[in-house]
């Protein structure tokens, strides 16, 4: 349904944001259970994978999550339980914790995420019917917003 975007309240608008979230949310929740993985959890282990051998600060994680460094603490310990990734000093500094993706995991990360993109097309494109370049100007904002925030 198209409106006037001078006639929506900032309510309807607040409500519609919240219900997209939920939304995808829940698509991606429902797609990673088969893996175990919690959203959060496929967020860091995403992050180590861009990083590349050499591992990814726990700190940046932390930054990069917008969260606080027990949570990233929890998360890399439950995510180093599993297998997918270990803990190292940095040899730089030993105080500093690097998280560095388990090899083996290299193939399931490409998996899960052909996976999720599939089945968030199948989702989203359709079953919502909508389009490619919708939705390429929906994450456009998005990034547009996250960057405005973090200046």
């Amino acid at each position: 349904m198209e409106k006037d975007i001078s006639q929506i309240t900032t309510y309807e608008s607040g409500i519609m944001q919240s219900t997209a979230h939920r939304i995808l949310g829940r698509i991606k929740s429902e797609y990673l259970s088969q893996y175990g993985l919690t959203s959060m959890q496929w967020f860091t282990i995403g992050l180590i994978y861009d990083a590349g051998e050499k591992g990814l600060r726990l700190n940046t994680l932390m930054k990069t999550l917008d969260t606080t460094m027990p949570y990233i603490t929890n998360v890399v310990n439950n995510l180093e339980l599993k297998g997918v990734l270990h803990k190292i000093s940095d040899t730089k500094d030993s105080r500093v914790k690097l998280a560095v993706l388990n090899p083996r995991y290299r193939a399931t990360v490409k998996e899960i995420e052909g996976g999720l993109r599939e089945e968030l097309r199948t989702k989203l494109y359709n079953q919502d019917h909508i389009s490619r370049e919708e939705l390429a100007a929906y994450v456009a904002v998005l990034y547009k917003i996250a960057q405005f925030n973090k200046n």
